[in-house]
């Protein structure tokens, strides 16, 4: 067999950048050696590189996405992007590698760019029949007046970065007295700010890849977050043992067949490829949604991997299925 030549894609220009460089660790040390050649990535506003083993940087040819080594011109049948945040997740990489041809191993530009807002993608998720918590966007360049704010949604709210990941700018607000400063905090961090009601209830969430044409969704995860923040904020999802994440959840069968059935719905719906992850609120009886995760973590704390454990998945196999589905006929998106 003809080893593949992968480009393991990670950085970024977000504050999840050691995040994703954990996670390309992960998947670099179980990606199956005998179908690939794995060269990682770093990828960032100031530059793109290639890191070899000996430790030295070797700039990406961004022409055509190649690199030099050992004295050879490296190109690659495919990239796995394990950005979290821009420019992985948000669309831009996408795009780029769609114009040069090459496979890639997450959702499209239009999907990927969609996902990451957070406002326009439940409006959509709702169209497609989600029950979505009330919430509102502002520029950074709007009047933002609290009354305003609160004429769309009651407190407790969350406000958050409308594009970006990993929770990060994102305040828990319970009083009047904090949410103008917590918007401030959240426009530090993007552009535009997205104050969304909170929802009471149990937090779920769900991944879902495709192997061999089947899509299949993995248990379901219940997370406890015991932050003093109160939710599955940076901290939850990044420190050891600051939230419990129980797989699988402690729900009944109906409801975990209803988090799977609407994450491989929204996978449909939403155009999705690779390895993706849906985040939700089970309350009052309903199942409400939260979030999309184009490039889910892949580090040793995070949620994926777990979730492929309980199905009895190895990680490899399900680093190899995504390649696979990403190089099969059919798996470049066209532009």
């Amino acid at each position: 067999m003809t080893k593949k030549n992968i480009a393991l894609i990670a950085g970024g220009d977000s504050g999840e950048y050691v995040i994703s460089v954990e996670s390309a660790r992960m998947i670099k040390g179980n990606l199956d050696p005998e179908r690939y050649r794995v060269f990682t990535i770093l990828v960032s506003r100031e530059k793109w590189v290639y890191l070899p083993e000996n430790g030295e940087e070797i700039a990406v040819d961004k022409d055509d996405f190649s690199v030099l080594s050992d004295g050879k011109r490296i190109r690659f049948d495919c990239a796995f992007i394990t950005i979290h945040g821009t420019p992985g997740e948000d669309g831009k990489l996408q795009g780029y590698f769609e114009l040069l041809g090459i496979p890639y191993t997450t959702a499209g530009l239009l999907p990927s760019a969609l996902t990451f807002n957070k406002f326009f993608c439940n409006i959509v998720a709702a169209h497609f029949g989600m029950e979505v918590a009330r919430s509102v966007r502002f520029g950074r360049h709007d009047e933002i007046l609290e009354e305003d704010v609160l004429t769309h949604v009651s407190l407790p709210v969350f406000v958050k970065p409308n594009k970006g990941g990993s929770s990060l700018g994102t305040s828990f607000v319970t009083s009047r007295e904090v949410l103008m400063p917590a918007i401030r905090l959240a426009l530090e961090h993007d552009d535009e700010v997205f104050v969304e009601e909170y929802i009471e209830g149990i937090e779920l969430t769900c991944g879902v890849f495709r192997k061999e044409g089947k899509l299949i969704p993995l248990p379901v995860t219940e997370i406890i977050s015991k932050t003093e923040a109160r939710f599955f904020d940076f901290q939850a999802k990044y420190t050891k043992g600051a939230a419990d994440e129980i797989t699988p959840a402690r729900i009944s069968e109906d409801l975990t067949r209803q988090v799977q059935a609407a994450t491989a719905m929204l996978y449909e719906q939403f155009g999705m490829k690779g390895m993706a992850r849906m985040d939700y609120i089970h309350s009052r009886g309903k199942l409400f949604f939260l979030e999309i995760n184009v490039t889910p973590g892949m580090a040793e704390t995070s949620i994926v991997p777990q979730q492929a454990a309980v199905q009895g998945i190895s990680i490899r196999d399900l680093f190899t299925a995504v390649i696979e589905d990403a190089i099969s006929p059919g798996g470049l998106t066209p532009p």
